[in-house]
This record gives C-alpha cells, structure tokens and sequence, in this order.
C-alpha cells in the first residue's frame, strides 16, 4: 500500500493507493516436477514493468523464474522481459472453484490450461486435469469436478 500525496502540506494525508502484488513465474514447465535450477530459464535475467506507459519497476528473475509485480487497482502493466512482452491485469472477480470456469481459471494461472476460460469440456480440459492430478499426487481420473481435486486445486491456488 503506498500513501497518496495532497496539494495542502498542512493537511494529514488520509487517501491510499492499494497495489496489487502478483507473482508471474516464467519457467520451462509448469508444477511441481523438479527443482527451481531445473526449471528456470536462464540465470536471474532482467525485467522492466510499465505502467500505462510509464516505467514503474525493474529487478531480476528470481531464481524459481518469479517475478513480484506491483500494480494499483483497476490498472494494467505491461512486463518486459526476454525480449517479450507481457500484459498483466488483475483480475477483479474470480469465478467460483466449484464451476467449470472456475476450475479453467485457476488451473490456467497455474500452467496448466491453455484455452479460454468457458463451460465447455474439451480434450485440453482433459489434458490440463489429468497433468494436474498426476502432479498432485491425486488419481489421474480426469474429473475436474470432483471434491478432492477441487480441494487439492484451492489448496495449491492458496484459497
């Protein structure tokens, strides 16, 4: 959170600004499978963020390929980085865990799921569930809905 400044000296300055922090990994390959030296993409390279436009950040790739990115509310950033660059904003409103946009939403910022985040089952959905139960140690079922592979993706998601 950082404070905002007023024209006035001698008025208490009341208003805040509250950023979000979100954490991109670029790595190799998404989960859990191999050590931080493994799946990293090269050694700590560096990154830049814009915020509409103006410079805001820069740093080094952490060592796990994470990169900790400030962003006020309702704004967007764009990450440089590797020659690519990446736009970033929050999201406002997540879908509920228990639905099948949900799952693709969660399971999307995790690696995992590639498509568009919609009600509808296809051979990707398939695909990005059974790679996430096989990582987690779960039965390789494919059911996205059940309540252990939900609970497991909360759990890794950090809800």
């Amino acid at each position: 959170m950082a404070f905002v400044s007023r024209s006035s000296i001698e008025v208490a300055n009341k208003n805040r600004l509250i950023y979000h922090k979100l954490t991109v990994y670029l790595q190799r390959f998404p989960g859990e499978n191999g050590d931080d030296a493994s799946r990293s993409i090269t050694n700590t390279p560096e990154y830049k963020v814009y915020l509409d436009g103006t410079f805001s950040q820069s740093g080094n790739i952490a060592a796990d390929g994470g990169i900790d990115v400030l962003i006020p509310g309702g704004a967007k950033a764009i990450l440089e980085c590797l020659g690519t660059e990446y736009e970033l904003q929050p999201l406002q409103i997540m879908e509920p865990h228990d639905t099948l946009k949900g799952v693709h939403r969660r399971l999307q910022l995790l690696g995992y799921y590639e498509d568009d985040v919609n009600d509808k089952w296809g051979t990707r959905t398939d695909a990005a569930v059974l790679d996430f139960q096989a990582d987690h140690g779960l039965d390789p079922n494919g059911n996205a809905l059940e309540a252990v592979t939900i609970d497991k993706i909360k759990e890794v998601f950090g809800e």
